[in-house]
């Protein structure tokens, strides 16, 4: 059509006219008066330049012009309604792409089970997650990268809100033959002697921070060694008795063998996570997840009290 702003309802309305062959019983069927329709069936003639029927007393047939160009409209009417609907469902966050940031585990707790309930009630969006620590993450949201990051504390981000979400318990991994692996808790001062592993990259960094000043504050010095490896070959480490490994509660699993995973410290040993984004935000899918996210948050609540029931994990 030459005007593609021609209200669409107009060929509609042609089509119906078309299908009953009466201006009066597509009128009834649009609960619509027969005039209003005649004048706008006639404005789309107008517009086309052809006469879309032969009107007579008994009724409307379409000229050959006519036909022809109700097979060919209709389908690109058709393929117009279509992308008028994906539209609206991209607009509204149905459909789309969401790039999440992560800084902790996905194999159990609160954002593996975000994620997962999400994708169940949001099918049409495409989630793609990567793990980042802080410093990359920020960087990342500010170039439109990431939609969102979840990072670890309350990170003051440039031009980004940040909105608290989950707690996070400490654990330390430990082979499953080590002389405190038995216990269902362990205070930082049985730590005082242990070889602490952790990997050669800024989470690591992160989580090392941490673990210094805890132990610090329980007047240990502790020997740490790096290694520049992934979380699944560093917990094969600790296996293998190369040392033990402070991580989080949502990283416990069974897929580990021979490595055990004991909660530390007491009921305010815990670490904040939170959903981090920039202000102004492009991608119409982030405010129903967050929207989604913030009714299945934990906040506000309690510090948790000190859990014993992580159990060890069996495999590794």
């Amino acid at each position: 059509m030459p005007d593609l702003s021609l209200d669409l309802r107009y060929l509609n309305y042609a089509i119906l006219v078309a299908e009953h062959g009466s201006f009066r019983a597509a009128a009834q069927t649009l609960n619509l008066s027969q005039s209003t329709v005649s004048r706008r069936i006639q404005l789309l003639e107008h517009r086309i330049g052809i006469a879309l029927f032969d009107r007579s007393p008994k009724g409307a047939e379409l000229t050959p012009a006519g036909d022809r160009f109700l097979k060919l409209a209709a389908v690109g009417a058709s393929h117009m309604q279509q992308a008028i609907l994906e539209t609206r469902k991209a607009h509204r966050g149905k459909i789309g792409d969401l790039r999440i940031g992560v800084a902790t585990s996905l194999a159990r707790g609160f954002l593996g089970d975000l994620l997962e309930s999400y994708r169940a009630v949001y099918p049409s969006i495409d989630v793609r997650v990567e793990e980042v620590s802080q410093r990359i993450a920020g960087t990342r949201l500010l170039s439109r990268r990431l939609d969102v990051a979840f990072l670890a504390g309350v990170p003051d981000v440039p031009s980004c809100t940040t909105t608290r979400m989950w707690n996070e318990r400490l654990v330390v991994a430990l082979p499953k033959s080590h002389r405190l692996a038995e216990l269902s808790s362990l205070a930082w001062d049985d730590l005082r002697d242990e070889t602490f592993l952790r990997p050669a990259n800024d989470m690591g960094a992160e989580m090392e921070s941490l673990l210094l000043r805890k132990l610090y504050e329980s007047g240990s010095n502790p020997s740490i060694s790096t290694h520049d490896v992934g979380r699944d070959d560093m917990l094969t480490l600790v296996a293998r008795g190369f040392g033990v490994f402070m991580t989080l509660e949502s990283t416990v699993s069974e897929d580990y063998r021979n490595v055990t995973f004991v909660p530390v410290g007491d009921d305010t040993d815990i670490v904040e996570f939170s959903a981090v984004l920039l202000n102004e935000q492009q991608n119409p899918a982030i405010a129903p997840f967050l929207k989604f996210a913030a009714a299945r948050s934990p906040y506000p609540i309690e510090k948790p009290a000190a859990r014993s029931n992580i159990k060890p994990a069996s495999g590794a």
